[in-house]
């Protein structure tokens, strides 16, 4: 697995996996593994993996890596299933709600066409995925205000 340099928000610079990296409408995106500590089942802490999609402004290659073999996606075109729809199903005190993936994200949600996202995004309870950007894969003006 490919290895690349993150930079955290406060300026640190932590080593990640390099999973994927796709190219979205504003640009170049990576999908990352972070090794950090999470309380384990036993109450200790363990060392887990945090896996995010980032801008490639926070992410740089290590030198003598090998990137050959990192797949690369584009964001598809209108008319292409290229992103899911996951329904998050009525509890009692919460309305039931969807949430809009880039295909691959969710396992088992139901793929869609552009044509299909920004419709579903038009309806109340209705948001992008924020663990793999899903908004930046969309045209700018369909992402509604927030709920």
């Amino acid at each position: 697995m490919a290895r690349v340099a993150v930079t955290m928000p406060d300026g640190q610079e932590l080593r990640a996996r390099l999973y994927e990296r796709r190219r979205a409408a504003d640009g170049w995106q990576y999908r990352v593994g972070i090794t950090c500590w999470t309380a384990g089942s036993s109450g200790r802490a363990e060392p887990a993996e945090h896996g995010v999609w980032l801008d490639a402004h926070h992410v740089r290659p290590l030198d003598g890596g090998d990137y050959s073999r990192v797949p690369n996606r584009t964001t598809p075109d209108v008319g292409r299933q290229g992103w899911t729809v996951q329904e998050l199903p009525h509890r009692p005190g919460h309305p039931g709600a969807r949430l809009i993936h880039v295909i691959g994200c969710q396992l088992g949600a139901t793929p869609i066409t552009l044509d299909q996202a920004l419709d579903i995004l038009r309806q109340p309870r209705t948001v992008t995925c924020r663990e793999c950007n899903a908004a930046t894969s969309l045209p700018a003006t369909t992402t509604p205000p927030p709920p």
